[in-house]
């Protein structure tokens, strides 16, 4: 087993922990500390690189002596110091679930584990207590979401993410997200997960255009899982005082096919669509072109393109 995955600081040692999932790479943290009452000590975990396989921090176990009020706590940062998780490992023992398929852990990414001696009738209290950390594939084998690692461990690579596997009335999305086994069928989503993968991406450009003269740009946007369009919006904002003036937006595909029968406009017109039917592409491909009657001025529009992207 790869060592390097993770390296300690301070006074955390790591051990690798027997772990029964072939599909995980698992390491073990182990705290000792006498801690004087009043006193906070906290540790620094600093995440390296792993391997291309193992980018997934898919769940931490814990388990201490539970001294009388020693407040535990565990939060993670990403490399620009932003708190993604704040945990909670009072009760003693337990595992938390990082639901989040895509999310890669790249270098820079650390833990801190906090201990605070709350009792104070007694000089000092000792804390000990064991920290692990699992890692898995982030990559999704079937390009559904759901990652490699929890497909292979329960041997359902190959099976849409809608799949009833089980028959429990449970989709394998619905599962993975509530954490219950796909092939257990007396196996139940601990909650019922709001499952939302929507993609909303933007795109804008500015546009400068004289008394009657027609200008054009061209924007595209190029979803990065999700290939349906299922609504656009047109947002234009305009320094100049002009009259008669106008923005319209066409949409194609890669193609170069319109996928709008019709288009948005500004300022007197439809805004917004929303797709009965969401429309395939792999990009979106949008012409711009404004004018206006003013004479004597040329008008800056700064025009924008939302595109909501749905499976």
């Amino acid at each position: 087993m790869k060592k390097y995955v993770l390296y300690a600081l301070g006074c955390l040692s790591f051990a690798a922990f027997a772990n029964t999932n072939p599909h995980l790479e698992s390491y073990t943290k182990s705290v000792s500390q006498t801690l004087s009452k009043g006193q906070r000590v906290n540790f620094t975990v600093n995440f390296s690189l792993p391997p291309a396989d193992r980018r997934h921090l898919v769940t931490l176990g814990f388990d201490n002596n539970q001294p009388n009020a020693m407040d535990c706590t565990i939060s993670i940062y990403n490399a620009a110091s932003q708190r993604l998780h704040y945990l909670d490992c009072r009760p003693g023992w337990g595992e938390i679930h990082f639901d989040t398929p895509n999310e890669y852990y790249q270098n820079g990414y650390r833990a801190v584990i906090s201990l605070y001696n709350a009792d104070f009738s007694k000089p000092s209290q000792r804390f000990d207590g064991n920290f692990r950390f699992n890692f898995g594939e982030s990559s999704s084998i079937d390009n559904d979401r759901l990652p490699t690692w929890w497909k292979k461990t329960y041997e359902v690579v190959g099976l849409d993410a809608y799949t009833d596997y089980d028959g429990d009335g449970f989709t394998l999305m619905q599962e993975y997200f509530g954490n219950s086994k796909p092939n257990d069928a007396t196996s139940f989503p601990d909650h019922d997960p709001v499952i939302d993968f929507d993609e909303t991406l933007a795109a804008g450009t500015s546009i400068y255009a004289g008394f009657g003269t027609p200008v054009t740009k061209w924007l595209e946007i190029t979803p990065y899982n999700n290939k349906k369009v299922k609504s656009l919006e047109l947002m234009v904002d305009t320094t100049a005082n002009a009259r008669n003036q106008s923005v319209v937006a066409f949409f194609y595909n890669e193609n170069n096919e319109r996928i709008y029968p019709t288009y948005l406009k500004y300022p007197s017109g439809n805004l917004s669509v929303f797709f009965d039917q969401p429309v395939e592409v792999q990009t979106l491909k949008v012409e711009l072109t404004a004018r206006h009657y003013s004479s004597g001025i040329t008008a800056r529009y700064d025009a924008k393109v939302n595109a909501v992207f749905t499976e």
